[in-house]
């Protein structure tokens, strides 16, 4: 008898410890076929072929929390990228973060995702579609929307309020971390602010980001197989400082559900022979379910301005989607995008995408 509570009484002890702490393996795999097309004013150029994350990048991820006790805990999170329909050796590292939460809300250090991308996503209805053009707003969403080596602070929700204030440091281009010739890094060191009102069917966000020394195409249309170098207005390598800006709302009708995104860029040059750039965009979404099926159209408009020089842009697109759930975590759908740029009044380009595919959570 006594040997039985003693081991009755191990058995708690060892399941009180093992419910303090938990982790969680999760993932997804997006599969599809799809077709990609460039049509300039000379040629037309066609891609064809599986594709892998056209509704989310496909990725696995480890999670967990241990309760420390008062109300204190400890988080962390590391996430990777993958590309399952080629064989490839190398993870990008997607997310990787470390930190504690409690009633004061949540602190969190390294590769995260930043205040401005939160904003953006809460009213991209169609979820942030990776491969497919017409999510114009979506084009400022500077490093994918994550910053390296940042610390990032989350407050707790007040009546349906919540805050957030980022500061990342950026990455470089060697382990070391050391800055690159030119004072430019990989990832540019960055600030960012939101803050996200969520109560009901009405969902309302603003958020600033402001990025310096950033070595990266911000908005651009990067050739795909045998297309030649495009002309983007402007916006590429060469920048000292980027700010950007955000604010929309959506509402939830229960039949439908809408969004509206605008969003304010302005992104300064280093050399004295290139040119500022200025760029607003707007972003309508609607997402209507009918049962096990979705559908989702996204609308959106930029104009780009660039400072000394005659070259100005506009850019126009829209997204159509039908997604139908095929189970809770399992999901078909069929995607078409449609992007146009316009230079000084004339079409310079018009890319279209087609993809049908099925996404899988775990």
């Amino acid at each position: 008898m006594k040997k039985t509570l003693v081991a009755l009484a191990a058995l708690a002890v060892v399941s009180a410890a093992s419910a303090q702490s938990t982790v969680t393996l999760y993932g997804i795999v997006d599969m599809g076929v799809a077709t990609l097309k460039d049509s300039t004013a000379t040629a037309d150029y066609t891609k064809n072929g599986v594709q892998q994350g056209t509704m989310s990048n496909s990725r696995f991820g480890f999670k967990g929390t241990e309760d420390l006790g008062g109300g204190l805990k400890a988080n962390f999170a590391l996430e990777f990228g993958t590309s399952p329909d080629e064989s490839t050796v190398a993870l990008s590292n997607r997310v990787g973060t470390v930190g504690l939460s409690g009633n004061f809300g949540a602190l969190t250090i390294g590769r995260q995702y930043t205040p401005y991308h939160n904003v953006q996503i809460a009213m991209d209805l169609a979820g942030n579609l990776n491969a497919t053009p017409g999510y114009v707003v979506n084009n400022h969403n500077f490093n994918g929307g994550r910053a390296s080596n940042a610390v990032n602070y989350q407050s707790p929700s007040f009546g349906g309020f919540s805050a957030a204030v980022q500061v990342g440091a950026g990455g470089a281009t060697t382990a070391s971390e050391t800055v690159v010739t030119g004072g430019a890094q990989a990832e540019g060191k960055s600030f960012g602010l939101s803050g996200i009102y969520a109560a009901g069917p009405l969902v309302a966000g603003l958020a600033y980001n402001d990025v310096t020394n950033p070595n990266a195409v911000l908005v651009g249309y990067g050739p795909i197989t045998g297309t030649p170098a495009i002309a983007t207005v402007g916006f590429g390598a060469g920048s000292t400082e980027v700010k950007v800006w955000a604010a929309g709302a959506s509402y939830d009708f229960t039949v439908v559900k809408a969004s509206l995104a605008y969003s304010r860029l302005t992104d300064t040059k280093i050399a004295a022979t290139a040119s500022d750039v200025t760029s607003n965009g707007y972003n309508f979404s609607v997402a209507a379910p009918f049962g096990a099926t979705t559908l989702v159209a996204n609308l959106g408009r930029a104009t780009v301005k660039q400072d000394s020089s005659a070259t100005d842009g506009t850019i126009t697109g829209y997204q159509l989607m039908a997604n139908y759930a095929l189970s809770k975590r399992t999901t078909a759908y069929a995607v078409y995008g449609n992007d146009k740029l316009d230079l000084n009044g004339s079409e310079a380009l018009k890319r279209t995408s087609t993809a049908v595919g099925v996404r899988h959570t775990f």
